[in-house]
């Protein structure tokens, strides 16, 4: 039995991109693999089954929320395009099977609005697939232990996605079960496949950004984690540590461009620069205290509750901290809560701030002068940068927020447009 793990973004199970989705899943179905499709709740802000739609139904009564009642309520977002894909595709003539996570067998702990998975009981899965059946799975979420709904963070469903593909190819079938293989994992996404930089940001300009044919591991990680589009970075981690092959691919179509993720590429076609990622707004804070202990406990208290931050350089005394707003949860206020309780003095910087980074693996053999060149590129620009942050294959620059937009299309013109070419 080849089995193929399809997820599906948002955007993809939208009322009127529905055929297109299922004509993706058919077609899977008719070159005789088992799809084990991953379904993220139903469009953006603004469609009142979206994640951020069904946040507002708690927000606008309190923004106090309970966690735990939280997950529960953005948990239905999925359950409800679940339910209605699976019925679609029932309606066409095919047997299918809607599940949630936790019916899936993701386990998770009970970390609310940030879960990790930590087990996977696939028992359920497995005999949907010997009875033939279309498996529809609920992205975003799992189950604790003592039956807890939690969510696994913003792009979850990824994590899902990644999660339920791994186990199904390490999962021994009995005497009697049929073998299993995994085809490599499909994330269909409303573009073809990963983009040499956010192509929101260059709507109405003359830069276009390009597909990445190839990503190696490694370049998924660290685009993942500096904001890139990508996959979810627990996902991007998860399929890095299993070397489990990824296709990003466009929805749309079967055929064109799409992404390769893979543990290497051949680097001779490459440019130095795969792509720029950006993030923004990021709020920074400034840490009082010079201990090196109060340091190392910052980011533990930080790492705890799972915030994505940035240790700053200073030059100056205290810390320096770049955070990531959320979506759903007030990251400034739960900050300011764990500092106050801990009489660890602080202060927010007024400005906003957004980081903006140039990646690729072809950059390693040669990052002074990459350094030297974008820091030039921006300057020459009027980009005021902050703060320059060196990765194993990547650089970062803290810009002021107004600015992240121009400094994406400089970057992006000067090290991918004007490049040779891959």
């Amino acid at each position: 039995m080849k089995v193929v793990v399809q997820k599906f973004g948002g955007g993809c199970v939208e009322e009127e991109n529905e055929d297109l989705t299922a004509e993706r899943i058919m077609e899977a179905k008719d070159v005789e693999l088992m799809p084990v499709i991953v379904i993220s709740a139903m469009g953006r802000k603004g469609n009142p089954y979206s994640t951020a739609d069904l946040y507002a139904l708690a927000y606008n009564i309190s923004p106090h929320i309970e966690p735990r009642e939280l997950d529960l309520l953005l948990s239905c977002g999925e359950i409800l395009s679940t339910a209605r894909m699976a019925h679609l595709l029932r309606s066409k003539g095919y047997e299918t099977i809607a599940l949630t996570g936790g019916q899936a067998g993701l386990l998770t702990d009970g970390y609310y609005s940030h879960a990790r998975i930590i087990d996977i009981q696939p028992a359920h899965l497995l005999s949907a697939l010997d009875d033939g059946k279309m498996i529809f799975v609920c992205g975003f979420q799992g189950v604790t232990a003592d039956h807890g709904i939690t969510t696994l963070g913003e792009g979850g469903s990824d994590y899902t996605a990644v999660a339920l593909a791994v186990t199904l190819e390490q999962t021994p079938r009995s005497p009697i079960g049929e073998e299993i293989e995994v085809a490599p994992l499909h994330i269909y996404k409303q573009v073809d496949g990963v983009m040499t930089a956010n192509p929101a940001l260059f709507e109405g300009s003359s830069g276009e950004p390009l597909n990445i044919p190839t990503l190696s591991y490694d370049e998924m990680v660290a685009m993942s984690r500096l904001g890139a589009d990508v996959v979810q970075h627990k996902a991007a981690l998860m399929a890095h540590k299993h070397h489990l092959p990824v296709q990003v691919r466009n929805f749309t179509h079967a055929g064109g461009a799409f992404t390769e993720i893979s543990r290497t590429v051949a680097r001779s076609h490459r440019r130095e620069v795969t792509g720029v990622a950006d993030m923004g707004p990021l709020r920074v804070f400034v840490v009082h205290d010079n201990d090196p202990r109060c340091g190392n406990r910052l980011g533990e208290l930080l790492d705890r509750d799972r915030f994505n931050f940035y240790t700053l350089p200073t030059e100056g005394e205290g810390m320096r901290v770049a955070v990531k707003p959320e979506k759903y949860r007030d990251v400034r206020g739960m900050i300011a809560h764990i500092f106050r309780d801990r009489e660890i003095p602080f202060d927010f910087v007024s400005e906003e701030f957004g980081l903006v980074s140039v990646v690729g693996e072809g950059m390693t053999g040669c990052m002074e002068s990459i350094r030297g060149q974008t820091v030039e590129t921006l300057e020459t620009d009027g980009i005021e940068v902050d703060v320059v942050l060196e990765g194993p294959m990547s650089f970062s620059f803290l810009v002021p927020e107004g600015q992240r937009r121009e400094a994406v299309h400089r970057l992006h013109q000067r090290f991918v447009e004007e490049a040779p070419g891959p």
